[in-house]
């Protein structure tokens, strides 16, 4: 047995709670990983709360969450090529990964596990594929090319400071991002120029534009009017954010492409990138890191740790 954290109806973080559940058992074309450090998302909440239900159906009583995560392979099934036991691995994709086992598909078409590169800690990739996978579809969606200027709303959140690495990486001549006074530091430290949200935003943001491209990671309508008046034409400007209003004024919700973390970690190459860990809490107490995220203003991402 081991411990899973699980939800049976829709609600606030304290309806989650551990559990001792079977462990898993490899089937044909699957794996199972021990996960030793597991990311947490806003979208975690959001799944909870029953806002994305139409989106994210989960199956109830004993729903799972937990999009991204890292461990080893302990036991691989029948048909499977691509990987062993001993491998350390990144999971993502679907809900599922609050707990200690699980098996997952193998596949490459199903795009659920990828190999962990030596560089970087198990922490650290269990915090990549919601950040960097989304980044790197933002990036493509807006085309930035080398010397192009980028604006980026929310760029101290976990996504934001992916996106601000990932231009560099991509030859952006600058990166402008907005942020609370407090994470102006941390903003300048992965390369843009910090700019301070509030009243008057577009105008600070103006005499750093126009901007050839825009992301959005924050929401709300300063972000979106800042957007639309410095950057020209719906096709260089994406949010990661749903809101219908954002997409009524030309600015498209993300569509993420397939293997995006692939995709993200062969850009990467051995380049210098880094996601700041802030919080770590044990997976029983998944429901005070989920409060956590969920208060915002986090500056980083959030993990828990089995076992810890």
């Amino acid at each position: 047995m081991s411990t899973a954290v699980l939800f049976d109806q829709y609600g606030e973080p304290g309806v989650l709670y551990p559990a001792e559940v079977p462990d898993p058992v490899a089937g044909p074309g699957q794996v199972v990983v021990r996960y030793t450090a597991i990311g947490v998302n806003p979208v975690d909440w959001k799944i909870l709360s029953g806002a994305v239900r139409e989106y994210v159906p989960m199956e109830l009583p004993g729903g799972c969450l937990g999009v991204e995560a890292a461990g080893e392979v302990v036991e691989v099934g029948a048909g499977v090529r691509r990987f062993r036991v001993g491998d350390h691995v990144i999971r993502h994709g679907r809900p599922g990964a609050f707990r200690e086992y699980e098996a997952v598909a193998a596949s490459q078409e199903a795009d659920e596990l990828t190999l962990r590169p030596d560089r970087f800690s198990d922490e650290q990739a269990a915090v990549l594929p919601v950040a960097v996978g989304t980044a790197y579809s933002a990036l493509r969606r807006v085309g930035l090319g080398p010397g192009e200027r980028l604006l980026v709303h929310g760029a101290s959140g976990g996504v934001g400071l992916a996106v601000v690495q990932l231009a560099r990486l991509l030859g952006a001549g600058e990166v402008v991002g907005t942020a609370s006074a407090a994470r102006h530091g941390l903003v300048r430290a992965v390369g843009a120029t910090p700019v301070a949200y509030g009243e008057g935003l577009s105008e600070r943001l103006a005499e750093h534009g126009p901007f050839h491209a825009s992301i959005d990671c924050a929401g709300g309508p300063e972000s979106t009017g800042a957007a639309v008046r410095l950057v020209a034409g719906a096709a260089r400007r994406v949010t990661i954010v749903p809101d219908p209003a954002a997409g009524a004024r030309g600015i498209p919700l993300l569509e993420h492409l397939p293997l995006e973390l692939a995709s993200t970690l062969d850009l990467m190459g051995t380049a210098p990138f880094e996601l700041p860990v802030v919080a770590r809490y044990p997976l029983e107490r998944a429901g005070e890191a989920l409060a956590h995220s969920r208060r915002g203003g986090v500056g980083g991402k959030i993990v828990l740790v089995p076992g810890g």
